[in-house]
């Protein structure tokens, strides 16, 4: 199994990541400080490592060249995150990528899967029932969600539309947040009741709501 080390001393961001992680089928592990990770790395021989640019007890970029000088570790891949304002020096220091805030997980993921060399397991739905509320053209939809992932959901509805129909301002509420999105229907199937099950897929998703359902999935897959 691939191993990934991810240093940061803010637990909101090794929590976040290595959740969106652990799910993708990787080994995580974590460090708060540059010294903490070169020591990680030498004794786990880590893959791949994601750290902060900026932080205390040692920066990202000091610990990325304290990488590329070890003859040991000097081959690990590296991500730096980043604000946009640092991204030219953090750029400069000998990472394979650097990565601005706020970061999009499926960003994140497509990197990991180049530096990695495999495909990460993606797309992980969660049960969810809601009322789920939009529009098709002049028509009104409504109906109610069975499943949910950051790239759709499985619905159903009283309402008749076809493959490739597109649905607006879809509007429904998960752990009390307010989710506004548009999809497209990509299948659909009439069921025994009268009712129709809907394959949606979310269009441009804003990445703050993509994060929201990411970890409501997240949350959902490990009880």
């Amino acid at each position: 199994m691939k191993k990934i080390l991810l240093v940061n001393n803010q637990e909101a961001f090794l929590d976040r990541n290595k959740s969106l992680l652990n799910r993708a089928g990787f080994l995580i592990l974590t460090a708060t400080s540059a010294n903490e990770a070169l020591q990680i790395s030498r004794d786990q021989a880590v893959h791949l490592i994601i750290a902060q640019l900026d932080m205390p007890g040692g920066r990202g970029d000091l610990l990325c060249s304290l990488i590329r000088q070890d003859s040991e570790l000097k081959n690990v891949s590296i991500i730096l995150v980043c604000y946009q304002s640092e991204a030219e020096q953090a750029a400069n220091c000998g990472a394979n990528a650097v990565v601005t805030k706020p970061v999009r997980p499926d960003q994140l993921l497509k990197l990991v899967e180049k530096f990695l060399g495999i495909r990460a397991r993606r797309d992980y739905r969660a049960a969810f029932h809601a009322r789920v509320e939009g529009t098709r053209e002049s028509l009104m939809f409504s109906g109610m969600t069975r499943n949910i992932s950051a790239s759709g959901m499985l619905c159903e509805s009283d309402l008749l539309v076809d493959t490739g129909d597109l649905l607006s301002n879809l509007l429904f509420s998960i752990d009390k947040n307010q989710i506004v999105a548009d999809g497209k229907v990509v299948w659909c199937l009439s069921l025994p009741d009268g009712k129709y099950s809907y394959g949606v897929q979310f269009l441009d998703l804003a990445p703050e709501l993509r994060e929201k359902i990411e970890q409501f999935v997240a949350a959902a897959d490990q009880e």
